[in-house]
């Protein structure tokens, strides 16, 4: 797939977030029919998960909490894939769909849910989760990548020069075991350690190489700053709820 193509889906920090893609194709089990996808919290000026899933033979709803952006438009379309992608303003704690896609696709989202200034930040990371769970067909899949806490370096400079000071949550593995309790398997891995240090994206680039080649197979998982994973729902997860509710399927353990 054209690096282009990539870095317009992926946008920033390339090198360490790209590799989220591969991550998703090795671990997914889904079939060659599973055609229908829906990418939650799009934004910004670029393509978003939207153009890949579209080159990768998606039919495409393109969502975010606000309109898809006029520029991320223009990016599918000058990729070719403009009549794959439709658009749509979805709030993911208010999802207006059931059992209707093969794939939901999310990039750094639920740390967003605690920017308002309380204390409601996992009770909305689960009302999402739950939405995204409700959203796809049985047999569906959940493909994430999710800003996890990192190291204590990164952490630090967080909270001073990044999101973190401005209340973002990022999302511990223990976190993410438990809100995505609600599916039958979660496949998940951590990836990158110098890459968010990158003043430039040539920086990040170089950078991520490093963390691609070394660092990623030597560092401890929780001291990685990228969350990747793939949450399969049951095959028989209409017949699974019985009496049970989805909010009980994902309820803290």
């Amino acid at each position: 797939m054209g690096l282009r193509l990539v870095q317009d889906s992926i946008g920033w920090d390339v090198e360490n977030w790209a590799r989220c893609l591969g991550f998703w194709e090795r671990h997914s089990a889904l079939g060659p029919d599973a055609r229908s996808a829906l990418e939650v919290g799009a934004g910004g000026r670029h393509g978003n998960l939207s153009l890949w899933l579209a080159a990768k033979g998606f039919r495409v709803v393109c969502s975010g909490a606000e309109p898809p952006s006029a520029e991320t438009r223009a990016s599918h379309a000058e990729h070719g894939f403009g009549d794959a992608v439709s658009y749509e303003q979805i709030d993911v704690l208010d999802m207006p769909y059931t059992g209707i896609f093969d794939v939901v696709a999310f990039k750094s989202l639920l740390g967003f849910f605690g920017m308002s200034g309380d204390d409601g930040a996992l009770d909305r990371q689960r009302s999402a989760v739950l939405g995204m769970h409700a959203a796809l067909r049985p047999g569906g899949e959940l493909w994430l990548a999710e800003n996890a806490p990192g190291s204590k370096v990164h952490e630090f400079f967080r909270s001073r020069y990044g999101w973190g000071g401005k209340g973002w949550k990022y999302v511990p593995l223990d976190r993410a075991d438990r809100l995505l309790s609600c599916f039958e398997s979660f496949d998940r891995t951590t990836l990158g350690l110098l890459g968010a240090f990158g003043r430039s994206e040539r920086q990040r680039r170089v950078m991520g190489t490093v963390d691609r080649v070394l660092l990623d197979r030597l560092a401890p998982e929780r001291w990685r700053y990228i969350l990747v994973g793939v949450a399969r729902k049951s095959a028989a997860a209409a017949d699974r709820l019985g009496g049970t509710t989805q909010r009980d399927l994902c309820a803290p353990r």
